[in-house]
């Protein structure tokens, strides 16, 4: 049982890991925490958490992003 127990934790650990980078780039691109949610689920403090540190790059005008 301990075995089962073990050879799931990595997989859940990186389901978690692969819902957090969704959520990152979903914030990065500029999509709201309540469409964020609708997409990963979850509670919308979890998504609140992680796209709060998040700030989506400023495009200027022709899109280039702040390139110089």
């Amino acid at each position: 049982m301990e075995k089962d127990r073990a050879q799931a934790d990595p997989a859940a650990k990186i389901t978690d890991l692969l819902r957090k980078q969704i959520v990152v780039q979903l914030a990065l691109a500029g999509v709201g925490q309540a469409q964020i949610r609708k997409v990963v689920g979850g509670s919308m403090a979890e998504i609140n958490g992680i796209a709060k540190l998040i700030r989506p790059i400023k495009r200027g005008k022709s899109g280039d992003a702040g390139l110089v």
